[in-house]
Formats: C-alpha cells, structure tokens, sequence
C-alpha cells in the first residue's frame, strides 16, 4: 500500500470513528483500525484478519506474548510489541481498580480483585493476599510465576510475608490460561497443604481464586472444596 494510499485509508478510518465511535464495530474491524492507524508502513487489514482468523476474538489475544504473536503469519515484531503493551496497559488499568478495594468481607470482592489482579497474564501466576484481623488489605503481591500452564510456589515465598506482615487471614489466587475454573488436582494439592502450613501460625486461609480467560470461580464457595478453608 503506497503512502496516498494508507493516508487515504486512514482519514475514511479516523472520520467513521469519530462519527461512528467502536460499538458497531467487530472484532476484526477494530483491530484493523487500531493496526492501519498504528504502523507505519502497513494497512492493517491482512494482519487482522490473520489473527482474528487464528485466535477468534480481540480478547483471546490478550493472553499471548510477543513471540506467541509472532508465530501468526504477516505478523513483525513491531506489531507483536504493539499489541503485547496494549494488554499491559489494559491490565494496568484493571489493577488500578483494586485500589478502592480496602476491605474482603464477601465472595464477590474476592472474586473482584483477584481478577484484577491477573487480568490477561500470558504465563500462570499465583498472587497471595494478606488481611488483617478486620480482613483489611495488608498487602498483596505475585508470589510465583510459571510457563504457560504452570505456576509453582516456593515456601520461602510466602515465609517471607508471614514474617513481615503478620497477617491474620489470607487468601490466594491464581489464572489458568483456558476456559474452566475447574481446581485441578495440583491445584487442590497446594490449596490443602498452604491452608495446613499457614494454619501453624495462626493464620487462616479464606479462599483460592481459579481466574480462567472468560470467568472466575472461589474454592470456598465449592461444597467439595470449601473444608479445605476457615
């Protein structure tokens, strides 16, 4: 596409969305927009298309890093980059909503931060969240970072916040990078074994969080799993 070409490309782009704003527009659409609008060189609708046609929506793409990206074809490393920071502001501005959360008395808000806590992670993740005696936030941290279907979580990673924080609830939270909330059986594993671990030192584990692509769901909430909790 010659430089006329994609400017011309561009006004029709910028003039509809500035009348028009993004409702009506698909997936694919929206991404071109942002693509055409963004690159240099490039019309960005073959490389929308690619993508829209290899990973379904806008939102499954969120979940992937720059090289995953760049396996798709007529996709550059500027592009992968892009698009890798577009979902690191997306999920910066989903962690910032946690900040008018102070207190975790209910399921909902539970539920509420740690989904803002692990919104569109490429990689598996583990935060753990400590409360004081209210249930008030003391603090609340990544405390493992796995591959792309794994986390692990050290002792000496959650040793440390005890140590310095106190606390006397907790709960943790992690993301699987698929559609189901469904525990499995490591997850259970290391739910029983930390509830059993804080426990000794008088502290009592409130929930596990299972945050998946497209819903969130409490272990405590389950009547298989909710023993596991205090």
């Amino acid at each position: 596409m010659g430089d006329a070409d994609l400017k011309q490309r561009r006004d029709k782009l910028k003039t509809y969305y500035k009348t028009n704003g993004s409702e009506n527009m698909t997936d694919k659409e929206l991404l071109e927009a942002v693509l055409t609008m963004s690159l240099c060189k490039n019309d960005g609708k073959e490389v929308a298309d690619n993508l829209i046609s290899e990973y379904g929506n806008i939102k499954n793409m969120f979940f992937l890093s720059p090289n995953q990206l760049l396996k798709t074809d007529k996709v550059d490393e500027n592009t992968a980059v892009y698009l890798s920071l577009m979902r690191h502001i997306k999920a910066k501005s989903e962690l910032d909503k946690n900040e008018k959360i102070k207190t975790f008395t209910d399921t909902d808000r539970i539920i509420e931060f740690a989904k803002n806590m692990l919104f569109a992670q490429a990689e598996e993740r583990v935060i753990l969240v400590t409360l004081d005696k209210d249930k008030r936030l003391i603090n609340a941290d990544y405390i493992s970072q796995g591959n792309a279907n794994s986390a692990s979580v050290m002792p000496s990673d959650v040793s440390r916040r005890i140590i310095d924080e106190k606390p006397r609830y907790a709960f943790v939270a992690h993301n699987h990078l698929t559609d189901t909330c469904v525990a499995s059986f490591s997850d259970i594993n290391f739910t029983v074994n930390l509830s059993n671990w804080l426990g000794q030192f008088g502290i009592a584990l409130i929930d596990h969080i299972i945050v998946s692509k497209n819903a969130a769901a409490s272990m405590a909430d389950d009547e298989e799993y909710s023993f596991i909790f205090n």
